[in-house]
């Protein structure tokens, strides 16, 4: 597995990312990390694959400590989704699954997090779920690597202009464009443009309670076409404006 692992290749060729801004850089990094932790889970071999986070993540420190706590919140959402989702995709009961990751994700909304605690949150997060996986129930399926680049380039880029056409310009320097699209859709039963849009209104949903923001402003920063088209898409997918999203759960609080 070792000669196979896609984040050693690209920390040794960080020259390909000298145009990137550092937390675009940090946040993609980390995410092949994290990506190759998944085939060690698959694989079950999951103390292997704490032992390997580990190592690199202490070889990352610089990366991480470019990071904001809500930009390594963010990866640590993304990590513990596509744990979520490997247990309900491989395992006959889905429920504890279904809730530990909403237990996790409420957590975590509440929880600062440093650099020092990114690495135990990662150890601690990988053991929850192996405690509730089936050995050896995991299989691993070469057509996945695509949909993780798929994964963790979205949510590196939430922030950004992103399109299909940018995500598959990155991910299609491996792989066939057709290919992606068609074991992104098999795995996640979406499309990828379907799936940019939902990460997008997570984070316009974490924005909207997390800042003092406008709407406005939040369409801006999300690069959607304005505040109209905003709201239409944030209402399609949550079933509420993003101003009664926002009045309704600050009144919770």
């Amino acid at each position: 597995m070792g000669t196979e692992i896609q984040f050693v290749q690209y920390l040794h060729q960080m020259r390909n990312y000298n145009d990137e801004h550092p937390t675009t850089k940090a946040l993609i990094l980390l995410g092949y990390l994290e990506r190759d932790f998944i085939r060690f889970y698959r694989a079950g071999k999951i103390e292997e694959g704490i032992q390997f986070a580990k190592e690199n993540l202490t070889r990352s420190r610089d990366l991480l400590n470019k990071l904001s706590s809500e930009e390594k919140q963010m990866q640590l959402r993304a990590l513990i989704d596509v744990l979520a989702y490997e247990g309900t995709e491989n395992h006959a009961e889905i429920f504890e699954f279904v809730k530990l990751r909403n237990d996790y994700q409420q957590w975590l909304s509440k929880l600062p997090v440093t650099t020092d605690r990114y690495q135990p949150l990662v150890v601690q997060i990988v053991r929850d779920f192996a405690a509730i996986a089936e050995p050896n129930a995991l299989s691993y399926n070469a057509h996945l690597e695509s949909t993780l680049d798929v994964l963790y380039y979205t949510n590196a880029h939430l922030h950004d202009q992103l399109s299909v056409r940018k995500v598959l310009a990155h991910v299609n320097k491996r792989c066939n464009p057709e290919t992606v699209r068609r074991a992104f859709s098999q795995e996640m039963h979406m499309s990828i443009r379907d799936y940019i849009n939902s990460k997008k209104i997570q984070e316009a949903q974490h924005m909207l309670l997390t800042s003092d923001l406008t709407i406005r402003a939040i369409a801006a920063e999300l690069y959607f076409y304005d505040a109209a088209d905003f709201s239409k898409r944030f209402k399609k997918e949550t079933g509420q404006t993003p101003l009664e999203f926002r009045q309704q759960n600050t009144l919770r609080d």
